[in-house]
């Protein structure tokens, strides 16, 4: 099967049988990458991988050289999809394979036109992250066990344009106060879902601490953010911040007032990590 002396290509439907008689011959290959393979898996299952160009390549004696994630996904999800295949390749061109770099949901949007595109690809994957996984899973750093495509992002920008002036909010918010962009962009977009007008009041004044009186949990807010941001060494925990954010709501939303703020996420007793009301 796709065994030559000489280079060649076919487009192939790529069934699980096929993918996993392909994969019998799979030897040499790296490691494969949980990240890759649920992204892989995410745009195949969601029906968003296309024809594009974009080949598997087999060496000459069989074995693959490229597309082992999308065979594995194919292989063990049940799924079909359609393919370039090269195959007659020499070993040594498995060398210069993968040297590129993936296209980002960021990239996609810039090349539709967003502005800050890096903010605002952060900011929705959040909010689909939120609204598949909730909000704990949405707000870590990374969170590549949680999968959203590119063509995900465009097409939740395209539908509900008003997520850019989100993003230009959070900026807003961002640059006066030390809460991370993402953040305030997720938990922006659902505290306002519970109430726009509180919503509105509750960042104006965490932004600028105006009118705040002690014990107000907006203000303990700002001057626990701004505390974490003078203490903490390298990259300040996100998900522990919004755990933060969300119970300063909570409070604020109850009427109560409060002169600490705490999350305890672990330890021997671990709190539940909060849903804003």
């Amino acid at each position: 099967m796709f065994i030559s002396n000489t280079i060649k290509t076919d487009i192939v439907t790529i069934t699980p049988q096929l993918a996993a008689q392909l994969l019998e011959q799979n030897t040499g290959n790296r490691k494969v990458s949980k990240a890759n393979y649920h992204r892989v898996l995410e745009a195949m299952s969601k029906g968003e991988w296309e024809l594009n160009g974009e080949a598997i390549k087999i060496a000459r004696d069989g074995r693959i050289l490229d597309g082992q994630h999308r065979l594995m996904v194919a292989a063990e999800n049940d799924l079909t999809f359609q393919t370039l295949v090269v195959y007659g390749l020499p070993d040594e061109t498995q060398d210069t394979m993968d040297t590129g770099k993936a296209r980002t949901a960021s990239d996609v949007l810039a090349i539709n036109g967003y502005p800050s595109s890096n903010n605002l690809a952060a900011i929705v994957s959040g909010i689909i992250r939120s609204e598949r996984w909730g909000l704990k899973p949405a707000t870590a750093v990374g969170a590549t066990a949680y999968p959203v495509t590119p063509k995900q992002v465009l097409a939740r920008v395209q539908q509900e344009p008003s997520l850019v002036e989100l993003m230009q909010l959070t900026i807003r918010i961002r640059n006066k106060t030390p809460l991370p962009g993402k953040v305030a962009g997720v938990l922006y977009y659902h505290f306002s879902k519970i109430d726009q007008q509180d919503t509105d009041y509750f960042f104006d004044r965490l932004a600028n601490g105006d009118g705040l009186e002690r014990g107000n949990p907006i203000l303990t807010l700002r001057e626990t953010l701004f505390s974490l941001k003078e203490n903490t060494k390298g990259a300040r925990n996100s998900q522990y911040i919004a755990a933060l954010v969300i119970k300063a709501w909570n409070k604020y939303r109850r009427g109560e007032t409060c002169s600490i703020l705490r999350y305890t996420p672990g330890g021997a007793k671990p709190e539940s990590f909060p849903e804003p009301i």
